[in-house]
């Protein structure tokens, strides 16, 4: 296990070349665009350009994919090592990863490339991106590239399922995960804290309590360091508590249930004094300074490494309902490219997606097992055997599920959202006069996709 937040896409800059991080045009991370409608609409037919680039002398001749990769750090030069073998097992195709930082980098850089008339022919893009452009109508339907010698039963069904809509598949699961509770073992012993999870986020907040505050180590110890950059945590704690962001695009924040997961968290930091707004709650859980952390499983094996401390980990707690959010990316086609380049792309989707590469993809990554071959592969059996916490991984996928409808398809809704949790992490704000305000701010958002979404998703 490997990298960091794999909801994120990994931090740092890779040991690859400076010319793959520049070929494609902008090297940034930039600001999503908060348009569900970046695509170029209904344009049967229309073939855009490919990606600035470069194809080495010993692959002149070979038909060109461009993949836009949001892996950076170590993931980048695990998935380059896969396309490194995919050259030499074959003479027809040459992929060029072009690097973005992270999920965001991606989809701001494909937003500006379709409006400019040039596309890659394969994307990273997040669980709560993809769909906005499945909306745009920019993603090729995928169904039909499947044969006999690589069939749907290739994936593991829960994930594809949530690459779906209407039937056709649209974005095929490559680097999933989901959020595990890490709990340090030796400052849990110190308060005679039981060596497991709490079960509900009741029990969490009776235990912090009990912890925070503590000196162990020369540290003042906390329960928990939140993060305000990310929602993806409060997705799971509010269907925990019964809410939810939407019922399909019928925003639900300002139900009892939701503002009760927000209520939660301003309690647990501001009337407990278990929680603080954290500008690297990984880093702080690793020096000792808060006891738990909410983070991917992408996570478990820089913080095995970086940790002194024995650390369990265990699922989310729950509360009246489970809360076990899926996040990371997936590979789609766009459907502007060439039909030459679609089919060559496939094959590199392909070969990323079954024999070897998909068990190594997997364990060098650290993100969870997308395909079957890689949950049966003898590789991943021992790695669970040796370190229970990644059979923690495994298990939790069971009650695991995709993000709600207003945050996959309206891009305002997580932007909406990081100012609310951290209104109320930071400035401990009124949950509901927050979550209030930020359902105010998306109704107009949620207005404007609403009929695009009622064509392209609803019955």
């Amino acid at each position: 296990m490997h990298t960091s937040r794999s909801c994120r896409g990994s931090a740092g800059t890779p040991a690859l070349s400076r010319r793959q991080l520049m070929g494609a045009g902008l090297l940034t991370a930039g600001t999503p665009l908060l348009s569900s409608c970046f695509g170029l609409g209904d344009t049967s037919g229309l073939v855009l350009e490919q990606p600035g680039g470069e194809t080495p002398p010993e692959f002149e001749g070979r038909q060109r994919v461009v993949l836009w990769s949001s892996f950076t750090a170590h993931n980048a030069e695990v998935i380059q090592a896969n396309i490194d073998a995919f050259h030499q097992e074959q003479d027809e195709i040459y992929c060029e990863v072009q690097i973005f930082e992270g999920y965001d980098g991606v989809e701001s850089k494909l937003a500006a490339s379709l409006q400019a008339k040039q596309v890659p022919d394969i994307a990273v893009l997040s669980d709560v991106v993809w769909n906005r452009f499945y909306l745009a109508e920019a993603l090729e339907p995928l169904k039909g590239y499947f044969d006999d010698s690589f069939g749907t039963d290739s994936y593991d069904e829960r994930f594809l399922a949530e690459g779906t809509v209407k039937d056709e598949i649209w974005w095929l699961p490559f680097a999933r995960s989901t959020p595990l509770f890490y709990y340090n073992r030796d400052l849990f012993d110190a308060v005679g804290l039981p060596d497991r999870a709490p079960e509900t986020y009741t029990e969490y907040a009776e235990w912090g309590r009990e912890l925070s505050g503590i000196e162990y180590d020369g540290n003042t110890v906390a329960m928990r360091g939140y993060t305000g950059g990310d929602d993806w945590y409060f997705q799971g704690s509010v269907w925990a508590f019964g809410g939810a962001y939407s019922e399909g695009l019928d925003l639900k924040l300002t139900d009892d249930a939701t503002i009760a997961a927000l209520e939660y968290d301003r309690a647990f930091i501001h009337d407990d004094g278990s929680g603080y707004l954290a500008a690297d709650p990984k880093g702080d859980f690793v020096s000792g300074v808060c006891a738990t952390l909410l983070e991917s499983t992408g996570s478990l094996s820089s913080i095995k490494d970086a940790a002194e401390f024995e650390f369990g980990c265990g699922f989310l707690p729950r509360e009246v309902e489970i809360g076990v959010p899926t996040g990371g990316g997936g590979l789609s086609i766009l459907t502007y490219a060439s039909d030459t380049r679609k089919q060559a792309a496939w094959e590199v989707i392909k070969y990323l997606s079954s024999g070897q590469a998909t068990v190594d993809w997997t364990v060098g990554s650290g993100y969870v097992p997308t395909t079957k071959t890689a949950t049966e592969s003898s590789e991943i059996t021992a790695l669970a055997e040796e370190d229970p916490n990644y059979q923690v991984a495994i298990d939790q996928l069971e009650i695991a599920q995709g993000p709600d409808i207003a945050r996959r398809y309206v891009p305002e809704t997580i932007v909406e959202a990081k100012d609310a949790i951290q209104s109320v992490y930071s400035a401990g704000e009124d949950a509901e006069k927050v979550l209030t305000r930020m359902e105010k701010e998306l109704e107009p958002a949620i207005d404007r996709v609403r009929e695009k979404y009622d064509q392209r998703v609803g019955e």
